[in-house]
């Protein structure tokens, strides 16, 4: 065990309120009477449902495949009945959820016959559905084989957990330890990596004894010691946290042999090659001062949020904000159908003592954005550009390289609303880039077209010049070297 190399630059220290969930053991949520299941629980295209409504599942089920790279398959949490199927990347399948008691479990995943256990574990992984479980949602069968493409000498264990509130892999390092550990292994097995390093933040200190204690056994797993600062949970700076590297903005951490995974996913990926398990549950946290009674659950994926308000005590008082993940990154919703899904690590729901008070004003031009920005920005300059639809220049000044971590926003006494116009302006250059290739495909096919009507026209000009020449021999008398 040795602390972080260096602190990163930028970053905030908002205030925690952890402590309203950390003490809290993990418990089950009791089976929802509904499940509405998203096909859309990764990166890539939405997976292809394979049930029809009126379909009898049991738990762990496949109901929908991925048929497309950076795409992940989802299985049924819980025994029910199929009511409704909708397709597409806003689609979803929803169950009926029988009584517990009849909860018929699914055959377990098995790799194909004929592969080597990489393939094999890979495989597993694959079939499982695993996703960046720290809300990147990133498939982590794709993730790891482009991994694969260089030599990975380390592999870094990410326990940061910096987002305020949360306490999701914090009671994941404390009561199962063991699966992670078991996850590494896997992972070790996998990538070949020499060293893996586990970083936790400082104030996790229970979690920081467990893995120390668990890691003495091991060889090549150590923990490393993180300052408690926002947005060291982020990969880049975990990695020069841990390691002392700084990762180019314009290359991959696999790239310079370094592999980062959620502990989450250390154990999604344990349970998937050692039991056989998809991943159809998750551990979130409930918590807010609108909420009777905070805490860690553990929740079937496709769980509507007002059935999981139902069972923490309901609310306090109506919630100014509802918000999925952490307050900082976090995604505010009104529907209380919308369902926790694989990538969602929290359930907050804040009264209005808990938001930040917005009410924008003219920029200071203090420069406190500039020393927050964990990414060396210059937050001020991009949202100046981005007012005046300056988005080539917004993304000469970086602004691909925004994390939307929100620190900028957060240190600003003007509440300038820069994190949301930062996530639109790089929505406008995913746009402007689309465009742009569909525009250039579109030249191609027409270049290729004139080629091609130039070339046939060609040939034509050919052939009917060649006419007259068969028609003249034909014509031409006979001469006695003609055969009669």
């Amino acid at each position: 065990m040795f602390s972080a190399k260096l602190k990163p630059h930028g970053g905030i220290r908002p205030y925690s309120h952890k402590s309203l969930t950390r003490d809290i053991a993990i418990r089950p949520l009791a089976a929802p009477r509904q499940l509405i299941v998203p096909l859309r629980q990764h990166t890539g295209p939405a997976a292809v449902p394979v049930v029809a409504p009126g379909a009898i599942l049991s738990a762990g089920q496949l109901i929908a495949e991925a048929r497309e790279r950076m795409s992940a398959p989802v299985h049924a949490a819980l025994a029910g009945v199929v009511t409704d199927v909708v397709s597409g990347d806003q689609g979803y399948i929803k169950i009926k959820v029988n009584a517990p008691a009849d909860q018929p479990l699914a055959p377990r995943l098995a790799a194909p016959d004929g592969l080597d256990d990489v393939h094999a574990m890979l495989s597993l992984i694959e079939q499982a559905g695993i996703v960046g479980m720290g809300g990147a949602m990133f498939p982590a069968a794709d993730k790891i084989r482009m991994s694969l493409r260089y030599p990975i000498e380390t592999l870094i264990v990410n326990g940061g957990e910096c987002e305020p509130y949360l306490t999701t892999d914090d009671r994941l390092m404390r009561e199962q330890a063991e699966f992670i550990i078991g996850g590494i292994r896997y992972l070790q097995a996998i990538t070949h990596a020499r060293q893996v390093y586990i970083g936790i933040e400082d104030n996790k200190t229970e979690a920081i004894a467990r893995l120390d204690e668990l890691c003495r056994q091991e060889r090549n797993i150590e923990v490393v010691i993180l300052p408690s600062l926002y947005p060291i949970g982020s990969a880049k700076q975990m990695i020069e946290a841990v390691t002392g590297r700084q990762i180019p903005q314009n290359r991959r951490s696999t790239e310079m042999g370094v592999l980062v995974q959620n502990v989450g996913t250390c154990i999604a990926i344990f349970h998937a090659i050692r039991f056989g398990k998809p991943v159809t549950h998750r551990v979130i946290t409930v918590s807010g001062r609108a909420v009777e009674h905070p805490g860690n659950l553990l929740v079937p994926i496709g769980t509507p949020i007002k059935e999981i308000i139902g069972q923490c005590g309901g609310l306090k008082s109506q919630p100014a904000r509802i918000v999925l993940g952490g307050p900082m990154m976090g995604r505010a919703v009104e529907d209380l159908a919308t369902p926790i899904n694989k990538g969602t690590s929290g359930l907050l729901l804040l009264n209005g003592d808990e938001l930040p008070q917005t009410r924008p004003s003219a920029c200071l031009r203090c420069g406190r954005c500039l020393d927050a920005c964990p990414m060396s920005l210059a937050p001020q300059a991009m949202f100046a550009e981005l007012k005046n639809d300056g988005f080539a220049k917004a993304r000469q000044q970086g602004l691909n390289a925004c994390l939307l971590c929100g620190s900028c926003a957060y240190v600003c006494p003007a509440a300038l609303p820069l994190t949301q116009f930062f996530d639109w302006g790089q929505q406008q250059l995913r746009l402007i880039k689309h465009q742009e290739d569909k525009l250039s495909r579109t030249r191609q096919n027409s270049a290729r077209r004139q080629e091609r009507l130039a070339r046939e026209a060609a040939e034509k000009a050919a052939a009917l010049a060649a006419k007259p020449a068969r028609r003249a021999r034909r014509n031409a008398p006979p001469t006695e070297d003609t055969p009669c």
